[in-house]
């Protein structure tokens, strides 16, 4: 998919896909530049932890999931800019999935600066495409899609 495409998807999120959840955080020294404003590679590992507290919300952790046998590796990632964070700000990334396909999954992002009247401050996703502990890509267990939908 190419950064237009990218674009287009973001732009079709008109609702926050269901079930969502919000993993808040306050930015650490560490993850700022000399400006003290978040570089922007933390997003996507934010969006890691996000979407880790999503799975754990619903019901699974991720290495239960590994436990199965079913891994959700990230294939594309996407991250859209539209104001900074800075040292101390506490953050909440909302977390959804934003597209269902048969073996793959997209977890959509916005990542908000509470220490800032609410902000939205950035969007994202990432895709996954579900795979067995051969690499092999497989459907996505029906059990993992219930266990999320569930949860609407």
């Amino acid at each position: 998919m190419g950064i237009r495409e990218d674009l287009i998807m973001i732009k079709k999120i008109k609702e926050f896909p269901k079930p969502e959840v919000q993993w808040e955080h306050y930015v650490s020294y560490g993850e700022t530049d000399a400006m003290q404003i978040v570089y922007y590679g933390n997003y996507f590992h934010w969006f890691e932890q996000a979407r880790s507290h999503f799975l754990r919300v619903v019901g699974i952790s991720y290495s239960e999931l590994e436990n199965r046998g079913v891994f959700l590796p990230v294939i594309e990632a996407y991250s859209k800019y539209l104001a900074p964070a800075r040292y101390e700000e506490k953050i909440s990334v909302r977390t959804g999935i934003c597209e269902w396909k048969r073996a793959s999954l997209t977890f959509y992002y916005e990542v908000y600066n509470r220490s800032n009247n609410d902000q939205l401050i950035n969007l994202g996703f990432t895709k996954h495409p579900c795979i067995n502990s051969k690499g092999k890509i497989v459907p996505i267990p029906t059990w993992l899609k219930e266990m999320i939908q569930k949860n609407r």
